[in-house]
């Protein structure tokens, strides 16, 4: 009994979600043997399957060699796009071509192209689809309110992120992570903070990216004790286990502040084994702070982690010199040579200027 087209497309479906790229080609052989090739809903679902196995060269080969274009494939195609910005140009051609053949342009869509436009950062064709959108739908949902904010926040314009924030009807977790993301990123700390609050008030129940945000926010703008606070509410008030980010968030945070022994001790109270990353904080605050018997610790840590990094010897060699631990500094150097060590000697680029003819 030869698989109908509802059996290839379950299967497809499932293909797909598992990642398994060969299983679709399997799949899209037999479907061109048993003489369903021609089927655009199958077309639909293996440009799918293939955009969520990241196989787009694939899925574009498809789409081109589609007689007819459905809305399907096209959206099938564009959400693989979002998802790689690599085939963000062809993402902005497939959009110009449902345009010109008159499609009804979905919400699916809308999201994917704000995603692109995100990505990107091409904030005026993020505006143009916006325009467009609103012709389209006047009222935005959730989803798509959240890529907008996604959007104008990541091309670094706060206020529309904040505007298609309060414009919003109803809001997730997502669409308050989002907006205090923005915040953080562009220095508005205390913005952060204040949004956060205000999503407690009205009672949503913040995750983990949310804390990450957050503390990322505070760390981005020095605000160590709001830091603190946030990090021991996530794990007393909302039960949340911190991940490895969260931890290098707030060593990060500490050690910038000053406060080298708070960092250290959070390093040791870990439930998780501290990175190069971690230890490579502390190292650099020991250099701005002049904490030698820390710095000496850390530089254990990273020799053994990362023996090959030129960066922490010479650090740990200027520590012990401007302690006036000249033999100190000196073995370190003694000791980049032998294992041929060398820094990566610092340059300036000057871009080439076109001569006027």
């Amino acid at each position: 009994m030869s698989p109908d087209l509802f059996t290839f497309g379950s299967v497809l479906k499932a293909s797909g979600m598992a990642s398994d790229v060969i299983r679709v080609r399997q799949i899209h052989q037999l479907i061109i043997q048993l003489g369903y090739g021609s089927h655009i809903s199958l077309s639909g679902s293996l440009i799918d399957a293939y955009a969520k196995c990241e196989s787009l060269a694939s899925a574009h080969c498809l789409y081109k060699s589609m007689p007819v274009k459905d809305m399907i494939s096209c959206t099938a195609l564009m959400t693989g796009y979002a998802r790689d910005s690599n085939y963000s140009s062809k993402a902005l051609d497939l959009f110009k071509e449902i345009q010109q053949m008159h499609m009804k342009i979905d919400d699916v869509i809308l999201c994917s192209m704000f995603n692109i436009c995100a990505n990107i950062s091409s904030l005026s064709v993020g505006r143009q689809i916006h325009a467009l959108a609103l012709k389209c739908k006047p009222t935005y949902d959730v989803a798509m309110g959240n890529a907008l904010i996604d959007m104008y926040a990541k091309s670094g314009e706060i206020k529309d992120a904040n505007r298609a924030f309060n414009e919003m009807e109803e809001k997730n977790v997502i669409s308050w992570t989002s907006l205090i993301t923005g915040y953080g990123n562009h220095g508005h700390g205390h913005e952060a903070i204040a949004l956060f609050k205000k999503m407690e008030y009205e009672g949503l129940k913040p995750n983990d990216i949310t804390f990450l945000s957050l503390l990322f926010a505070c760390n981005h703008c020095g605000l160590t004790g709001e830091g603190w606070e946030c990090f021991n509410n996530m794990i007393s008030k909302y039960n949340i286990l911190p991940r490895a980010e969260h931890f290098s968030c707030m060593v990060d945070l500490f050690a910038r502040g000053g406060l080298l022994e708070e960092a250290y001790n959070l390093i040791n109270k870990m439930n998780i084994k501290p990175n190069a990353s971690l230890w490579g904080a502390i190292l650099g605050a020991c250099y701005i702070y002049g904490n030698m018997p820390l710095a000496e610790e850390a530089a254990i840590h990273l020799f053994k982690m990362d023996p090959e990094n030129s960066v922490n010897y010479v650090v740990l060699a200027d520590i012990y010199a401007a302690a006036g631990s000249w033999d100190n500094a000196w073995k370190m150097r003694k000791l980049m040579e032998e294992r041929n060590l060398k820094k990566a000697p610092g340059y300036s680029f000057i871009p080439s200027i076109p001569q006027s003819s």
